[in-house]
């Protein structure tokens, strides 16, 4: 980095924290080691894999070396652990093009990596099933993995090469299977076998090898291939007792559908006490948004859960079931089953979750092999939990338990009365479960998976961040090592969820407005809301029905629950509201408006285009934002790279010509779908900066007298920049830059002093924490940056200086 010819003058030690959400996302799945204590990780659908520290009583994240470029470990779908080597982790992973097995010999902190040869990804349809991904008991090396595209494969080598097993009872009459859901291995008996004997082996060395391996292997499919029709799925449990060779039908239920266009059940997950193997079956129920490979808890709706109890004989074999369904007086086909649970020290000992009930899951427990049970937990009415997370608590969520997607739950080995589940917003644990009435807690310090959108810095104020997240609405963070207490609520305090972005005035960021989505409850109605306490308090401005049918049409989509609302801007002296309403994840043209009275009155923007015809079409799209100094002032961003402005107050917009020489972008789409992040510079006029991913970052300067852009490429050809945005300079005069990029072939973080001419790198190459969205520098604290990331929670960046 002291190459005289390089841009990059310096590398900066920098400290990363997380602001504390905490947990926020969906956790799929957990693994504790079954031979040694204290080993337990949790696998996420978009937020790569954690090990729980267990002396500090919080997670540790093992994807923060993960980078922008290749996004894989972000998404794992399986982990595997070696019952023999209580450092190795296994872990299945992909973006949906390609598979990867990340293996790690000392608990995650370092890995090596392999091909698996088909498309893998976390946050696929059945990412809530359980194990996909085993090692042999009998045979560390062979690995099988049971995946959602090309079925059971299986290495005998430690992922060097890989082999397709066919799962199908009868291999001239049926197809292979290729949607697995979960499987289970028996270790008790070993036979020996030839390896490359598939002729579908992905290793074209024609050597063979004998291996010793476990025989008995169950699998479960989605059924989707062998079906006999498009209203019924195929069998979903098969048994293997030769290794895998061939295959047959173990028993199952039969099931036809009352209430919804799809029969069969599909098992979700395998548990194994030492006697009996235990079985959790659910039907997809409405709405049933992805058909065969819906099966899980994707839809948001699964029932008809059953429960199964198998013998499991000494040879291996399996001859019939016990139906063992929790029956407490619930109605038991309005719900699925997905988590099982036994505990080796106390024989007999189950728990079991419903996943998908409508009126919050239920935990079951019993003592007696699942022939009783009672209900230890179910909303707030059933069982304790101390919800330690702000954003979590009944009162901000209708007064209901926040807890769903309960897929998964696990008794520790070595602690029966330690448990832990998993939900669509973090992990709970308890300390006591064989109490009369355990209590439940989040279990989320360390675990930040949420997915921010945007995130701003007021100028002044108690906040020192805002950020504008999935699912969860928005934070103001007035503590930066805090979980911020307030959330983006209306006056009952119901919260608001998914927010696209949020503005202020510089001059005063009291006022604050945003564009938050109505939660899944219908407690709160998607809109446009406005604060004039810095996000203490938000009230919802009306609706502006009766400008057209078009928007009558969206405003009226925006009141269901969990759909976009739009993107807002405020002017400079707050005079001027303007909103593009959203059309599901565009932004239309023909769908903005514009208030001047905080919602008393509404009027259309009218927008033309460069030959001063006015532009309707709802295909082309509009965002909207404000000069930060020049009140009159809005910038208009489109498709194509199409740039307006408006002089007056937003009132209409003209299109502008775009020189050749900038990049082909759509700067008008909602954020999170591509990495193009637009920042209008504070304390100047007509200053636009505009990080456009592989075409690095560009610097636009409008000047209002003449009514023309200057366009100006900072970065050098073969640069990119994914996001940017400024904080406090070393002087008044010029702005810290801050860039999430790849500077002369390095990508990292980076802050330059002068507008990019010269950069200093500020993180290493376990500082990179996954998808980042967007960044933005603290205008108050010198050296201090925020993150936005999709995969890791927000962070904030601090250089740290040494003290002789």
């Amino acid at each position: 980095m002291n190459n005289s010819n390089s841009n990059i003058t310096k590398q900066i030690p920098y400290t990363y924290r997380n602001l504390p959400v905490p947990g926020g996302g969906f956790v799929t799945g957990f693994s504790f080691h079954k031979n040694a204590k204290d080993i337990l990780y949790a696998r996420t659908d978009i937020g790569g894999v954690y090990r729980y520290d267990f002396a500090n009583d919080t997670w540790v994240s093992l994807m923060d070396h993960v980078t922008n470029l290749n996004l894989s470990e972000s998404y794992p779908l399986a982990i595997a652990l070696d019952p023999k080597n209580e450092d190795s982790l296994y872990i299945a992973c992909g973006d949906h093009k390609t598979g990867t097995l990340c293996i790690s010999y000392d608990r995650g902190n370092h890995f090596i990596y392999r091909s698996i040869p088909c498309p893998v990804h976390g946050n696929s349809p059945g990412r809530g099933t359980g194990d996909r991904l085993m090692l042999d008991p009998n045979n560390s090396r062979v690995i099988y993995f049971a995946s959602q595209t090309r079925g059971l494969l299986r290495s005998m080598d430690e992922g060097m090469t890989w082999e397709f097993l066919t799962v199908c009872e009868d291999k001239e009459k049926e197809q292979n299977e290729y949607d697995l859901t979960c499987l289970f291995i028996d270790s008790r008996r070993t036979s020996t076998i030839t390896s490359g004997m598939n002729n579908n082996n992905t290793n074209n060395n024609s050597n063979t090898n004998e291996t010793a391996l476990s025989t008995t292997l169950i699998v479960s499919t989605s059924g989707v291939v062998n079906r006999t029709n498009d209203l019924t799925r195929g069998h979903c449990l098969y048994i293997s007792t030769d290794c895998g060779n061939t295959f047959h039908k173990l028993a199952q239920p039969a099931h036809i559908a009352s209430s919804n266009r799809i029969s069969g059940l599909v098992a979700q997950r395998m548990d194994y006490d030492g006697t009996y193997l235990y079985v959790t079956m659910a039907a997809s129920g409405e709405p049933n948004y992805s058909f065969f490979s819906n099966y899980s808890c994707d839809s948001g709706s699964s029932f008809d859960g059953r429960l199964l109890r198998y013998q499991m004989g000494d040879d291996g074999k399996i001859l019939d079931y016990v139906d063992i369904t929790p029956d407490t007086g619930r109605k038991q086909n309005e719900y699925g089953l997905s988590g099982i649970s036994s505990n080796r020290d106390i024989p007999g000992l189950l728990l079991c979750t419903t996943i998908c009930r409508k009126d919050s899951d239920i935990i079951f427990l019993s003592k007696d092999y699942g022939s009783s049970w009672e209900e230890i937990l179910c909303g707030t009415a059933i069982g304790n939990i101390d919800f330690n997370v702000p954003y979590m608590k009944p009162e901000y969520n209708g007064n209901a338990s926040i807890i769903h997607w309960m897929s998964d739950i696990k008794i520790n080995p070595y602690d029966m009365n330690h448990a832990v589940f998993n939900t669509g917003t973090g992990i709970f644990m308890t300390d006591n479960l064989l109490d009369s009435s355990p209590t439940w807690y989040p279990s989320c310090r360390g675990l930040e998976e949420t997915v921010h959108l945007n995130i701003y810095s007021p100028p002044s104020g108690d906040v020192k961040l805002i950020d504008i997240l999935g699912d969860l609405g928005g934070f103001a963070f007035t503590d930066l090592d805090t979980p911020p207490e307030n959330t983006f609520a209306d006056e009952q305090r119901n919260r608001y969820i998914t927010c696209m972005n949020a503005d202020y005035p510089d001059c005063n960021p009291n006022i604050v407005v945003a564009t938050p989505r109505g939660n899944w409850t219908g407690k709160t109605i998607g809109g446009l809301i406005l604060s004039k306490d810095q996000c203490k308090t938000f009230k919802r401005l009306s609706h502006p029905y009766g400008l057209s049918s078009y928007i009558d049409t969206l405003l009226d989509r925006i009141k269901l629950p969990n759909i976009n609302s739009g993107w807002c801007a405020i002017s400079s002296d707050s005079s001027s509201l303007l909103w593009t309403i959203a059309d599901g994840n565009r932004l239309p043209l023909t769908g903005a408006v514009l208030t001047c009275d905080e919602g008393d009155t509404w009027e259309k923007v009218l927008i033309y285009n460069t030959k001063n015809n006015l532009i309707q079409d709802s295909n082309t799209q509009l965002k909207i934002m404000a000069d930060r100094v020049n009140p009159s002032i809005f910038y208009g961003f489109g498709e194509n790279s199409r740039i307006y402005v408006s002089r007056d107050y937003g009132k209409t917009f003209y299109e502008h010509e775009v020189p050749s020489c900038f990049p082909i972008h759509n700067l008008g789409s909602l954020d999170g779908s591509h990495h193009v992040e637009i920042r209008v510079e504070s304390g100047k006029e007509g200053v636009i900066w505009i990080a456009l991913n592989y075409n690095g970052l560009w610097k636009l300067v409008y000047h209002a007298d003449t009514n023309t852009f200057k366009y100006h490429k900072i970065t050098k050809e073969g640069e990119s920049v994914f996001a940017q945005g400024m904080g406090l300079g070393k002087d008044t005069k010029v702005k810290t830059l801050y860039i999430c990029g790849e500077i002369e072939g390095i990508y990292g973080f980076y802050r330059s002093f002068n507008e990019g001419n010269t950069w200093e790198r500020i993180n290493t190459t376990n500082q990179m924490y996954g998808d980042v969205k967007c960044i933005i520098g603290d205008p108050r604290v010198f050296g201090r940056f925020y993150i936005a990331t999709g995969s890791r929670g927000v962070l904030y960046g601090e250089e740290i200086v040494y003290h002789n």
